[in-house]
């Protein structure tokens, strides 16, 4: 049997959260969760739907930062004349995100948190009892590589890759107060644990310092609108002649190369990329074509920098 709450404020949120430990899932837009309950890939009792909380809803600057409220909706995100006007990236960003209909529900909270995606695990749970489980299941071995000990299940958020690269950070509510921390901290290279967070946390905010310069941003999916992610690339240079690129879709958490301009080649930062993403064959998308796109993508993106 399940069980549906829905707090008013954060504290409610936490309250419930403590009590049901283990046993709950945080209901942001649902737009992702409500698929992963369909499959039987989620199964806690308790929904904790978090759209009643007002406060965690906002689009403001202050100081120069831009706040996110993290159930601000991806749909408010690309409306707001403030995120066009000098934050373009994450509205391109949030526009990138499946579809038009599902980017009013969606939130920027919940596409952070996304939870990794295999081709052999997102899947209904006839289809994994016939063809075996894995290791983030019940099985014993990555149905990818054979392998039994690491899990290469994919990072598909496309503003985290985007928000990252503007060097945003986060805001936590725990039960023991608040925590603070760059947005890129809470992603783990592994497919099973894939999010660095303490229990019965709860994302709040999203705080953005940088406007940049130069950004430049490129999804590659099979279809233009709906599908997750096979590469996504999100590049910034500031003020100071640092860029900051940020590659998502091809590994197990995003990959920040990070440097500047003047001590950066574009076969340098090719390297980087390739070295750091753990791309394996876990995608529609035949893993060689991904593996070239990943050079094509740093190629545009460099020429893009050239030609300016």
């Amino acid at each position: 049997m399940d069980y549906y709450h829905s707090p008013s404020s954060i504290k409610d949120a936490l309250s419930m959260a403590g009590k049901f430990s283990g046993n709950y899932t945080i209901f942001a837009g649902g737009t992702d969760i409500q698929i992963y309950r369909k499959q039987q890939l989620d199964t806690n009792e308790h929904i904790i739907d978090l759209s009643g909380i007002d406060e965690l809803n906002s689009i403001a600057t202050k100081e120069g930062i831009l706040h996110l409220g993290a159930m601000t909706t991806l749909d408010e995100i690309i409306s707001s004349d403030e995120i066009q006007l000098h934050y373009p990236l994450i509205a391109e960003a949030a526009k990138s995100v499946a579809t038009p209909v599902l980017r009013k529900t969606a939130t920027i909270g919940g596409n952070l948190l996304v939870k990794n995606r295999c081709v052999f695990y997102n899947q209904s749970q006839a289809w994994r009892n016939g063809m075996g489980s894995c290791l983030r299941d019940v099985g014993t071995i990555c149905q990818v590589t054979g392998g039994k000990k690491d899990c290469y299940s994919r990072n598909v958020s496309d503003t985290a890759a985007a928000l990252i690269a503007l060097g945003a950070e986060i805001t936590l509510m725990t039960p023991d107060g608040i925590t603070q921390k760059p947005l890129k901290d809470i992603y783990l290279p592994c497919g099973i644990k894939f999010h660095n967070l303490e229990e019965h946390s709860i994302l709040t905010q999203i705080s953005v310092p940088i406007k940049p310069k130069k950004w430049w941003y490129k999804k590659l999916r099979l279809r233009k609108t709906l599908d997750f992610t096979s590469l996504t690339v999100a590049a910034t240079v500031d003020i100071n002649s640092i860029a900051r690129v940020c590659l998502n879709g091809v590994s197990m958490s995003p990959i920040l190369v990070e440097q500047t301009m003047d001590t950066l080649t574009q076969e340098n930062l090719t390297r980087q990329a390739r070295k750091n993403c753990k791309t394996v064959d876990n995608d529609l998308m035949p893993l060689k074509y991904r593996r070239e796109m990943i050079n094509v993508f740093l190629e545009e993106w460099w020429d893009s920098i050239e030609i300016i």
